[in-house]
């Protein structure tokens, strides 16, 4: 639980690996935000119709209290993170509903920083992406209001603070199992509420 940027894409042209790699580092240093680079270059500077189980492209930056927020891509240039890349590298098969599904939760990172990552999505995917998506679950993305995401940013704290005072206060009776626990709990919770 906790608000989510999700996001997809593919990358327009093997040849701008590198220069879309400066610009987010460019941010990344200017925030003071951790990162690393991937591979910075695709072999023979092109996308292969075979993925490369090997090597991931790109870079990932970590704004404090964030997850992880990739820029990175396979070798058929769609983009990936590193979770779904290593996923990859264990399973048989690849499963494309999840190897391509990219997202970064930034709820403890706060609002201001949520809102940097939004622009630079929105600058990267138009200089260097194309069949991009973005749900943007604090709706920056889609509404560029600011007092909106700052709304959503309460209200799921606010959520995420009751459900955490709700198990402190309301203990799980002994012999219970988690999901008898559970509801219990949310039952007593929407009690309170009405």
């Amino acid at each position: 639980m906790g608000l989510t940027i999700h996001y997809n894409g593919k990358l327009k042209n093997a040849n701008d690996l590198k220069s879309l790699i400066d610009d987010v580092k460019d941010v990344a240093i200017a925030e003071k935000w951790d990162y690393f680079v991937f591979e910075d270059q695709f072999e023979n500077n092109s996308f292969s119709e075979i993925i490369d189980r090997e090597n991931l492209y790109g870079i990932m930056i970590t704004p404090p209290k964030s997850e992880p927020f990739s820029m990175s891509f396979l070798s058929n240039g769609r983009m990936s993170s590193i979770l779904n890349f290593n996923v990859m590298q264990l399973e048989n098969e690849i499963n494309e509903d999840l190897v391509y599904a990219v997202f970064t939760k930034t709820q403890y990172s706060g609002y201001e920083n949520h809102k940097k990552l939004i622009l630079l999505l929105d600058f990267i995917s138009k200089r260097y992406l194309e069949d991009f998506e973005c749900k943007d679950d604090g709706y920056y993305w889609e509404s560029r209001d600011e007092d909106l995401l700052k709304k959503t940013f309460e209200k799921y704290t606010n959520l995420i603070d009751g459900f955490t005072s709700s198990i402190e206060m309301i203990p799980m009776n002994e012999g219970e199992n988690l999901e008898d626990y559970l509801i219990r709990l949310a039952s007593i919770t929407n009690k309170n509420l009405k």
